[in-house]
């Protein structure tokens, strides 16, 4: 329960941040695969911060569990980079547009119009999902227990 509360957090505020970079990056024609990677990884700090505080407790000392859990960030950075570079070439918003008008009309989803920007919404909502995924399947691994001693039963995820 903690972790899902925590992960939506986190999912709503890189959604939001990285929507935000990606239209103020426009103007300088950053490819969004690069502007993922560059927020990503200052969001590294903010994500594992929001899941101590959530879901395993705040680590003592909180720099050696940072940077333990770091590569965690940095899979997942490299993971989404790559994705988002793929949807970007693939023309997944299209896709996705397509898929929602054809398939969903009826709830409002409608053609833009000619002067209408859909952004990255749909792309940055996927690899959110799969990189969500993907680091909480390894933060359960590196934090489930110090290595070395023997699993606590009463902390129980």
């Amino acid at each position: 329960m903690r972790f899902g509360i925590s992960g939506a957090l986190c999912n709503v505020i890189f959604i939001l941040g990285f929507n935000a970079c990606v239209e103020a990056f426009e103007s300088e024609d950053l490819p969004a695969s690069r502007v993922y990677s560059l927020f990503y990884l200052a969001y590294i700090p903010v994500g594992h911060a929001i899941n101590s505080l959530l879901v395993f407790g705040w680590p003592r000392p909180y720099l050696p569990n940072l940077l333990s859990n770091a590569p965690i960030g940095l899979t997942a950075m490299a993971l989404g980079t790559a994705l988002t570079g793929y949807f970007d070439r693939a023309g997944f918003e299209g896709i996705a547009d397509r898929f929602l008008i054809d398939n969903f009309s009826f709830l409002g989803f409608d053609e833009p119009g000619p002067d209408e920007e859909r952004g990255e919404f749909y792309s940055s909502i996927a690899v959110t999902v799969l990189t969500g995924v993907w680091s909480y399947v390894l933060a359960m691994w590196v934090n489930s227990s110090e290595p070395g001693s023997k699993k606590d039963p009463r902390k129980e995820l």
